[in-house]
């Protein structure tokens, strides 16, 4: 609990931050209105709910602060009803917006939109994710490898002498993802790491994705597991092993975990 309550205040001090920082660029004779948008990746992450809440209240003690007008605009997209952050930046650009703080996907549309977007003047930063050859007036983000050490750390006090461990990763690793597995290796050691395993980023695919692993464990060598994402978190327990057998880290895992820490399923949280 303290860590997501550590997590969610880190999170308002840097969109506090970075309000502040695209509301004085503006360089205007006279502060008046400021329509600053946030887009996350989508609208059901805890993830981003968070965010949108912290951002709320940064906006309102920054109008109270400098008796302006911050209009924060909630643009984070919902996929289910069709939504994608290149429609959100458009319609932030539609509705004259000052700028926007964004955790950009890495698609070229995406990266187009946020070139286009800083060329007709809008304030971008990012926070999350950096894109390659694009400068933001900010960029605020987590130390991905440092997370990686972490998890490792925290497993190998929970792992049998020279016992080893599988490290479960997306079919499509994001440059974070990447960070995370040279973090664990970098702790670690490859002689510790049996195998890295590949799942499509949902629920199921991770829960049906570690149960192969587990199967195919024929001289049971995994010990111990990494989850580099908190997939197999996201629904109720399904792990094919009894809680407290096997030794369980998770990175930047939602508020749903918490039940499986508390079943006995997960020896340490990195968030």
């Amino acid at each position: 609990v303290c860590s997501c309550v550590l997590k969610t205040a880190t999170s308002l001090f840097l969109l506090n931050t970075a309000i502040f920082q695209l509301a004085v660029a503006q360089n205007r004779e006279v502060l008046g209105e400021y329509k600053i948008g946030i887009i996350g990746r989508e609208q059901e992450d805890t993830i981003y709910q968070a965010a949108h809440l912290g951002a709320k209240d940064a906006a309102r003690e920054l109008s109270e602060r400098y008796s302006i007008d911050v209009e924060l605009l909630i643009a984070t997209p919902e996929s289910s009803q069709g939504g994608s952050q290149p429609t959100s930046l458009a319609e932030l650009f539609l509705g004259q917006a000052d700028g926007f703080i964004i955790s950009p996907g890495s698609s070229e549309v995406v990266i187009e939109s946020i070139n286009f977007a800083m060329q007709q003047r809008q304030e971008v930063i990012f926070f999350e994710n950096q894109l390659p050859g694009v400068e933001p007036m900010m960029s605020l983000l987590a130390d991905e490898k440092e997370a990686g050490k972490l998890a490792g750390k925290a497993i190998l006090k929970k792992l049998p002498t020279k016992g080893r461990i599988a490290i479960l990763t997306s079919t499509d690793p994001t440059p974070q993802l990447e960070q995370r597995l040279e973090g664990v290796r970098a702790a670690l050691g490859y002689r510790r790491i049996e195998k890295v395993v590949a799942t499509e980023p949902d629920y199921h695919s991770a829960i049906k994705t570690i149960e192969l692993a587990m199967e195919e464990d024929l001289n049971d060598h995994i010990k111990g597991w990494i989850f580099l994402e908190d997939w197999p978190l996201l629904g109720m327990p399904a792990l094919p092993w009894k809680a407290g057998r096997t030794p369980v880290v998770a990175i930047q895992s939602s508020p749903s975990a918490f039940m499986y820490t508390d079943k006995g399923y997960l020896h340490a949280l990195i968030v």
